[in-house]
């Protein structure tokens, strides 16, 4: 019987480890930016086209590399940082395995010039799918400048599992801020499809995290500084009182890598427990030193992850200094002297056009309309007015093609539903008595189908009316969330929002819904663009329907007390008359029904 066992060409063999490494764009964008980075540039600049499916080049002033090493550094397991086994247990490079490189060749066509300064000319080298086309010397400035062009050409099944370009450059962005945020004495420029995205100068850390998620976060982050033999803690920390719902802006760096581990993560937000609403997670930006010689980094492809020797005495330490640190801010006032005021000033576009205010009303208003008494508040409460701006007070409509006896039904089923008491239990349910039955509401997930079905609405035939407001309100976005907010601008106006671009990353707001308070306007569109990149959808119908369920979720917690039976009859009232008032745009349940018989079972 023939051998069956051979070894694997190259060329395949490249292929598996790239499915291991580059799993996306922003895999190879991370690889390429610490390359650059370990080759000591103190000047980046990162090109995308198309989120990366087109083209990813990084361009650096490093040391660049000899005319025979930007063609061995194509090859598997070719490294500078390390020689021998026991230097896997000092790494104090970002790379180290000779893989990246190797692996970015396999699926993509790659162009690489680089120099170094003692040499008088540069080395071109053109790799396609880990063969090599041309290597040559050619003129080219010190540094290195790589190209990665047609990520996946070969291998499109795995270029059939990228997301959207939104999700793709969302997830480049956070490659970039790994990066970015630790190595603050650098350099970076973002380029997207030919427009300057995203320019960091170097500075401290502070400063660096203030460019990167915006100035709304300078007075928001207070210092922690612990330094003992054994390790060193630094950075920053946000303020209890500013915790969010998303872990958008949970940062741990391992000497300067950026690391996940859940222990470190739970030592810290151990700590905020009893400072933070409960679903709330707190802001921090921490960079822990230790001695290399205790860590393992070599325990996943992308060195994410680590192995830490002395994990319970890291968190232990970790733990106790998160606490002395809250401890101090409540204690002592904080001065901060990096301050950079530099960030305050709005850059007003030096030749756009001057918007003369404008007073808007409401066209469809008729005071001599006679409001319906039945089931709505009373007018008296303003609050409740407040709340209930852009619920609808018309019946459901029913399909043309339904029969005239099922119209007659739903209609009548409708106009009968009252509720003679209820029972509101921990501030969230609400029992009452419908048709004999008794029927348990979950409060805010109605709340949360009522307010996305009449943001349906807005987007597609009733836009709401925009209230201009007297002193616009300034917000700043990251580059990502900036881009974002381009896109989805005009589908925000429509739900009440004037927003107008300043700069890159300044966004005026002129205008929000008609009898909405401008409360903090900051936090729910950075919220809301969250949840609209996280549940990105690319035809027209379904963005819609995405920004109207990311809006709803983001504005059903601010509902009004119900704290009177005509409340309680409009609320019921609006959400039966929902599509689906059954459930959430989600699919998550909004209504138990407990029958006469089952409660008989029940105390059987």
């Amino acid at each position: 019987m023939d051998d069956i066992i051979h070894l694997l060409p190259d060329s395949v063999a490249n292929q598996i480890a790239a499915g291991e490494v580059v799993q996306r764009p922003g895999s190879a964008v991370k690889e390429l930016l610490e390359n650059a980075i370990d080759a000591g540039a103190t000047a980046i600049q990162l090109v995308v086209k198309d989120a990366g499916r087109t083209l990813i080049q990084v361009i650096d002033n490093g040391k660049g590399m000899s005319f025979q090493d930007a063609r061995l550094c194509f090859e598997r397991h070719a490294t500078s940082k390390i020689s021998k086994a026991e230097d896997l247990y000092s790494i104090h490079t970002k790379g180290f395995r000779g893989e990246a490189l190797a692996s970015i060749a396999a699926i993509a066509q790659v162009e690489l010039k680089t120099k170094r300064e003692e040499d008088e000319t540069g080395t071109l080298v053109l790799i396609e799918g880990s063969e090599i086309k041309e290597h040559t010397l050619l003129a080219a400035q010190n540094g290195t400048s790589i190209a990665v062009k047609n990520l996946f050409f070969n291998v499109p099944a795995r270029r059939n599992f990228l997301k959207s370009d939104a999700t793709e450059f969302d997830n480049i962005m956070e490659e970039l801020h790994r990066v970015a945020l630790i190595h603050h004495n650098i350099a970076f420029d973002l380029f997207h499809n030919g427009k300057l995205v995203l320019q960091l100068k170097p500075s401290n850390f502070k400063q660096r995290i203030v460019a990167i998620f915006g100035q709304h976060l300078n007075d928001k982050l207070f210092s922690i500084e612990n330094n003992t033999d054994f390790m060193k803690i630094s950075g920053f920390l946000g303020k209890p009182e500013n915790a969010k719902k998303r872990k958008a802006e949970q940062y741990i760096f391992l000497n300067q890598r950026f690391i996940k581990s859940s222990s470190l993560n739970f030592a810290i937000e151990s700590t905020y427990k009893q400072l933070i609403p409960e679903g709330t997670h707190p802001a921090y930006f921490l960079n822990i030193e230790i001695d290399p010689a205790t860590v393992d980094v070599n325990v996943s492809p992308t060195k994410v992850e680590v192995k830490l020797q002395d994990d319970r005495l890291i968190f232990g330490f970790l733990n106790a200094a998160v606490k002395k640190a809250i401890g101090e801010f409540a204690l002592v006032p904080q001065l901060d002297f990096d301050y950079n005021t530099e960030l305050d000033l709005n850059n007003v576009p030096e030749r756009g056009p001057l918007k003369i205010p404008t007073v808007t009303h409401d066209p469809h208003y008729n005071p001599f309309h006679v409001k319906r008494p039945s089931n709505k508040p009373a007018q008296g409460n303003q609050e409740w007015e407040s709340f209930l701006r852009g619920i609808k007070e018309t019946p459901l409509e029913t399909p043309k093609e339904a029969p005239a006896s099922t119209l007659f039904e739903e209609e009548t089923t409708t106009d009968l539903i009252s509720v003679e008491s209820y029972l509101i239990v921990n501030k969230r349910y609400l029992i009452v008595e419908l048709n004999g039955s008794l029927t348990i509401l979950d409060v805010l997930r109605a709340n949360e189908r009522i307010i996305y079905e009449s943001f349906l609405d807005a987007l597609r035939d009733k836009p709401i009316v925009v209230q201009q407001l007297l002193f616009p309100e300034t917000i700043q976005l990251n580059a990502a969330r900036a881009e974002l907010l381009m896109e989805i601008k005009k589908e925000l106006h429509c739900l009440g929002y004037d927003i107008e671009q300043i700069n890159q990353l300044q966004f005026a707001v002129n205008g929000i819904p008609h009898d909405e308070e401008c409360s903090n306007i900051q936090e729910l569109i950075e919220n809301l663009l969250d949840e609209f990149s996280a549940n990105h959808m690319n035809s027209r119908s379904e963005r819609d329907k995405n920004l109207a369920m990311s809006m709803a979720r983001q504005k059903r917690s601010l509902m009004r007390p119900l704290n009177s039976l005509v409340e309680v009859n409009f609320f019921v009232q609006s959400l039966y008359n929902c599509l689906m008032p059954n459930i959430t745009p989600s699919g998550k349940k909004i209504i138990e029904i407990i029958t006469p018989e089952q409660l008989t079972k029940i105390f059987s």
